[in-house]
Formats: C-alpha cells, sequence, structure tokens
C-alpha cells in the first residue's frame, strides 16, 4: 500500500448493465486505516461497489482505486495478495470433505482446495491461531459443510483474515444469523479493531444495527445508486436522509454508539410514493 493513500477511492463512478444504470456518478473514499459501511437499500449497487474495489467488476464510466493503486494499471493478482472479501450471499464451492481449518487454511492460497498445496507448518499454525480468534477452535476439524449458517460465516472470516490483509470487504456479513450468531460476529469485529495495525474495514450492509461504533465513514445509496449522503454516521444515518434513501419513513435512534432503525407503518406519506 502506498503511504497515507486511501484503502479505496471511487471517482465519478457509473455503472450500466443492458439499459439499466445501477451506479450514477459515485464519489468517495475510505481513508487508509479506516473503517466504513455503504447503506442502501437492496438494488442500489453496493454490492457492485466492493466487487469493483476488488476488481471483480469494472465501472462504465470513472476510476477505482485500492490501497493506492488504480485498476486497471496494477496487477489485480497483486493486489488480491492485499485484501479479502467474504459475500455471505455468495456460494463458496469448497472441496465436500474440507474441514473447517482446511477451508481457512485455503485462504493463503486464495483456493477452494488444498489438493494441490502443502500448507507449511507457519501456515497451519496462523490457521488455528484465527480459529482461536473467531472462537471456532473446537470445529477445526468439523467438515465445513456440516456448520450452521453463523458458523460457516465465522470461518470465511477467518479465511479472509487468515494472510492478514490490509483491507478487508464484508458484504451482508450477518445475513440471515440469528441473534446471538450476528452478535458474536460483531464482537470479533469490534475486537479486531482495538490491535495493533488492523486492515481498513468495508462493510455493506441495509442493517443499522449492524454498524459498529468503530464505523466512521459512511456512503448513503438509494435505489438508483445515487449518493444521498456521505461522511460520519451521526451526518449520515439521520431519519430523514434514511427515509429518502429507501423512499419510506425511516425513524434512527442511537442507542449506546449503536443505530437502530424502525419504520412507523404503512401507508407512507404521499411524497415518498
Amino acid at each position: 500500500m502506498i503511504k497515507d493513500s486511501p484503502a479505496i477511492r471511487f471517482t465519478d463512478i457509473y455503472f450500466q448493465r443492458d439499459e439499466r444504470i445501477i451506479l450514477n456518478g459515485i464519489n468517495w473514499e475510505l481513508p487508509a486505516g479506516g473503517w466504513g459501511a455503504i447503506v442502501g437499500p437492496n438494488g442500489s449497487g453496493k454490492s457492485t461497489l466492493v466487487r469493483m474495489a476488488a476488481g471483480y467488476l469494472w465501472p462504465t464510466h470513472g476510476t477505482v482505486e485500492v490501497l493506492g493503486h488504480r485498476l486497471g494499471e496494477y496487477p489485480i493478482s497483486e493486489l488480491r495478495q492485499r485484501l479479502s472479501i467474504v459475500e455471505a450471499l455468495s456460494i463458496y464451492p469448497f472441496d465436500e470433505p474440507m474441514t473447517a481449518e482446511e477451508v481457512v487454511c485455503s485462504g493463503f492460497f486464495g483456493s477452494l482446495t488444498l489438493g494441490y498445496q502443502q500448507p507449511a507448518a507457519a501456515q497451519w499454525t496462523r490457521t488455528a491461531a484465527v480459529l482461536r480468534d473467531v472462537r471456532m477452535e473446537s470445529f477445526a476439524r468439523r467438515r465445513f459443510w456440516t456448520l450452521s449458517t453463523g458458523e460457516r460465516m465465522r470461518v470465511l472470516i477467518a479465511r479472509a483474515l487468515v494472510h492478514e490483509p490490509a483491507l478487508l470487504m464484508l458484504d451482508e456479513c450477518t445475513s440471515g444469523l440469528d441473534l446471538p450468531a450476528r452478535e458474536t460476529v460483531l464482537q470479533f469485529l469490534a475486537q479486531l479493531a482495538t490491535r495493533p495495525a488492523p486492515p481498513a474495514l468495508l462493510i455493506i450492509t441495509h442493517h443499522l444495527e449492524e454498524l459498529l461504533p468503530q464505523i466512521q465513514h459512511t456512503l448513503l445509496l438509494n435505489g438508483r445508486g445515487e449518493a444521498i449522503a456521505a461522511g460520519p454516521p451521526a451526518q449520515t444515518l439521520t431519519s430523514r436522509l434514511m427515509s429518502r434513501a429507501f423512499n419510506w419513513p425511516i425513524q434512527v435512534t442511537p442507542h449506546k454508539r449503536r443505530w437502530y432503525a424502525h419504520s412507523e407503518g404503512w401507508p407512507p406519506p404521499p411524497h415518498l410514493l
């Protein structure tokens, strides 16, 4: 990473698929080492942005810089060695017999199998340490596909962290988790922030309760892929702006440095229809 360069910078990003404009003029950056979130309704382009930052999609117009390098001008294979992405709604086709520890260790190689790899002793040691971090050490020898949804998510986050990336991106990382499982994942992330030199973190979500106090940089999108607001959560995650973004009456309540949203019910005011 180039010293003091933003972890991510989106400049004048447009993205169109067929006739539909998915992102429309996005400008935003996550500072070096910063923790941020992109918030918006389904279909607002949140996941498209994170996949652009990982080099899996390219904007129709605009530039993406990650860890100080402009995508398209730097080898993407080298850049991906410094970042990790976890997409909760993606299917990870790991080999059927793989255990939790094998899935985590595969993160060193960016592979979905260890069939062609020979992990070193130090890599297995690091794997065990990360499994302890996410409280999954007792599941190390369990087959990955026998784990619950919450347990799998903790294993996937461990896999993303095993090679100590400079940037970690989590797309709907608590999707489908019950309350205890969600809070276990969030508690681990909160602890991660207290460690020496933690990675920059980008969370993609439409649930405000997933946002930890360590999140200080937010981008709020609407359903047309436009930026409604950007800045600290206290300025962007207001009832007025959230209602505009979701086109629905939303009340936002801060509580103990966390954020909670609820709706006053049906029908919404005419100006939001």
